[in-house]
């Protein structure tokens, strides 16, 4: 006897390969590429290094951070642009005594 199980319409759901996303896992494998034609400008002796690193470092600043719904390279990105010439007081509540 064959079951239904009824599902929500509005039920939208990422196709993703562990944490990533799709996308982030076809940008990390075409990285290879983009490793494998830029080897020119690092030394012989470290460009099977170069090659083979280059996704590694991809895929880590592509996957999430601990920040919820941001990736390791927004919030890289968002730590870049900070603009450091505001001074912003720490405030320290000081508890009443007696």
């Amino acid at each position: 006897m064959r079951k239904e199980v009824a599902r929500p319409k509005e039920a939208v759901t990422q196709i993703k390969q562990g944490k990533l996303d799709m996308k982030d896992i076809f940008v990390i494998l075409g990285s290879t590429a983009i490793g494998y034609f830029s080897k020119n400008f690092v030394p012989e002796i470290l460009e099977i290094a170069y090659i083979v690193t280059y996704p590694i470092i991809l895929y880590l600043l592509l996957s999430p951070s601990d920040v919820a719904g941001k990736k390791n390279l927004q919030v890289l990105l968002q730590l870049l642009r900070k603009d450091q010439q505001i001074y912003h007081a720490i405030v320290q509540r000081r508890s009443k005594e007696g």
